[in-house]
């Protein structure tokens, strides 16, 4: 598609390079060239990408000044190796050290364009990344180099189409972008700025992710940052067989469910999505799109179905157990935080929101944070970055016993370096008594998922204690223990009472965990089994029956799928499923219907997986009774279920 200036307003570029005139040429037939006389040396971003789009936005405000009737485009590029900027040289010895620098190193170019026009008082902005990795250079190839003058008015002093496989070793990601302007993504947010507006309700949320729903033109429309009454004027951004993406222009009128949210990082922060949405309405929500998820991949409908009201979270504030924060790094300054919200309509990295509170965990996190990150500090180690797979400190984790506020901490970084972690260990035992254990874990693993092989207790106990339904349950840093334990307690307690209302007497617990569930039947029945393929939780498991003194439980350390095949359960009289977010696998399946034992209580905490696992026992004579929808996650989209099915 290429654009022409009769279809909508003149198109203005506000830049002189002769580069990106040539790539807007590629989508645009006819524009006019005005350059902006925005000087980037004003601006004091210390984030890339926010310098960036900031540039960016900058520029196309001051040529729109004189021509608010014209779209205006803005671009502005930026090399960067780590968090360092590398702009356009001041001279040959300011060129010289910048490739130095970028020689034998993989870095990141950086493009943002931003279009606005005046008159409209319209702004659109966006970004584009690519890596690249540069060969090691010797002293001669630069001087070489610098000896042409190319390095001139060029981002990380050199351009690419010059340098070419001389310099580059390796490159990632659009071309264009490292040549000065990302034309598929220009080309993309021109057919946006330039599309029809609609009007458009939001009747529903799109589960388990947190867009808006609307309808235009009959197509599904998902709108990120709306919730269900919400009425806007969108732009269609991306169009898809079955569904649109839009974009909010304004609010026409503003939900009666919204409430203000209670965490100052809400919409920032990747930790909650529904802050903003009154909890009576969450709970409405999260009870259809359970419903409605039976019925379309398990064919199961509600009616005649015995079904209670979903029972909400006994908090809703300060409910979670555990939470999982990362470092971040703004210049040479490090802190702890969240991973930042993402969203369908742009594209970015796995940047880390700076919290101050965090109303979902504990008022704990307000005091312990400070002290670790001023001892991050003052290391001089920086924050591991994902994307780059570089850095040292990774995660903080956090874990309370919601009884006792008894707190274990976990400190993550990457192997190799050896602060005095013991000095921080001291000082927040020090400065906070309820910290009862602290752990370092060392990993290399690329993803951000916390690996607990290599962990060392630094100091404390090696676990923490909390307590539900009058038993006591240990955590150590790498046990599964419900996030919200006051939910699961009443979970666990209607499991229990349900299978002593059916006179169950042998219960086998499959995906058992450290045998929670199994603790709360013991009173109820004569034999409890439980297994589970993590050895962790099968010691924890065994060490928790031991403290309540419990002599009816038993636990095997196994894989379902085998240990079922080895084993014969066939007397039991009830199954009770907590399988993965994944569901059970086929085989495993396969072997507990082999079982033929009446009755089974499945807990899940995924709709898609319950559908498709309960239509699977449905054609094998099992038959859907009963169903219990509970809230262990206010303010997302998360939710967990017990289905109790049995043979007709």
């Amino acid at each position: 598609m290429q654009i022409e200036r009769e279809a909508g307003p003149e198109i203005i570029l506000a830049s002189r390079s002769p580069r990106r005139q040539e790539l807007l040429r590629k989508i645009v037939t006819r524009f006019r060239v005005v350059p902006s006389q925005v000087d980037e040396e004003n601006f004091w971003e210390q984030d890339p990408v926010r310098f960036a789009i900031h540039a960016a936005e900058a520029k196309a405000r001051d040529v729109a000044e004189k021509f608010p009737r014209a779209l205006v485009l803005g671009a502005d590029t930026l090399v960067c190796l780590g968090k360092e900027i590398l702009g356009k040289p001041k001279d040959r010895l300011d060129a010289r050290q910048m490739i130095k620098k970028l020689s034998g190193q993989r870095h990141r170019v950086i493009t943002a364009v931003a279009l606005y026009k005046k008159d409209e008082d319209r702004l659109l902005s966006d970004y584009e990344i690519s890596h690249v990795r540069f060969k090691p250079l010797t002293d001669e190839e630069i001087e070489s180099y610098l000896a042409a003058g190319e390095f001139a008015d060029k981002a990380g002093s050199y351009a690419i189409q010059k340098v070419g496989d001389a310099f580059v070793e390796k490159l990632e990601g659009d071309y264009d972008n490292v040549v000065g302007l990302p034309v598929k993504r220009v080309k993309r947010l021109l057919a946006e700025f330039l599309s029809q507006e609609h009007s458009a309700t939001i009747t529903d949320i799109a589960f388990p992710n947190d867009w808006g729903v609307a309808t235009i033109d009959k197509a599904v429309t998902f709108v990120p940052g709306t919730i269900v009454g919400d009425k806007v004027r969108i732009r269609i951004v991306r169009k898809k067989k079955k569904h649109f993406f839009g974009r909010v222009i304004n609010f026409t009128s503003r939900s009666p469910f919204r409430v203000e949210p209670e965490c100052p990082h809400f919409g920032e922060c990747g930790g909650c999505a529904f802050q903003n949405l009154a909890y009576s309405k969450q709970l409405e929500l999260k009870e259809n799109y359970l419903l409605r998820t039976l019925k379309r991949i398990g064919k199961i409908e509600a009616t005649g179905l015995e079904k209670e009201p979903i029972i909400p979270s006994p908090d809703i504030y300060f409910y979670r157990n555990k939470m999982e924060f990362a470092f971040g790094g703004e210049g040479r300054r490090v802190f702890l935080g969240l991973r930042q919200r993402t969203s369908p309509l742009a594209k970015g990295e796995r940047s880390t929101v700076e919290l101050k509170k965090c109303p979902i965990f504990s008022p704990a996190f307000e005091e312990i944070f400070p002290f670790v990150a001023s001892f991050a500090n003052e290391t001089g180690l920086p924050a591991y970055d994902p994307d780059r797979r570089e850095g040292y400190f990774r995660n903080l984790v956090l874990r309370e016993g919601k009884a006792s506020g008894d707190i274990l901490a976990i400190l993550v970084t990457k192997s190799g370096r050896k602060p005095e972690v013991w000095r921080l260990a001291e000082t927040l035992e020090r400065r906070f008594s309820l910290l009862k254990s602290f752990w370092w874990v060392e990993t290399d693993r690329v993803s951000d998922v916390v690996d607990f092989s290599a962990k060392k207790l630094i100091s404390g106990k090696k676990f923490i204690e909390d307590s539900m339904g009058g038993f006591r349950f240990r955590i150590y840093p790498e046990s599964f223990f419900q996030p919200n334990p006051r939910a699961a307690e009443i979970l666990y307690s209607k499991i229990a009472a349900e299978a002593k209302a059916r006179g169950s007497r042998k219960v086998l617990g499959l995906y058992c965990g450290p045998g929670s569930i199994e603790i709360f039947l013991s009173r109820t029945v004569d034999e409890v089994v439980g297994v589970d393929s993590e050895p962790t939780n099968i010691t924890t498991a065994v060490e928790n029956c031991r403290a309540n003194g419990i002599p009816n439980c038993r636990f095997i350390e196994g894989r379902v799928e085998l240990v079922l095949k080895k084993d014969d359960f066939r007397s039991f009289d009830l199954v009770v499923l907590d399988p993965p977010r994944a569901g059970i696998s086929a085989k495993g399946l396969k072997h507990i219907i082999s079982l033929n034992i009446p009755a089974i209580f499945y807990v899940s905490c995924n709709p898609a997986a319950l559908a498709r696992d309960l239509s699977l026992f449905a054609q094998q004579g099992y038959r859907l009774q009963k169903l219990s929808i509970f809230d262990f996650f206010p303010h997302t989209p998360h939710l967990e279920s017990l289905a109790i099915i049995a043979r007709d």
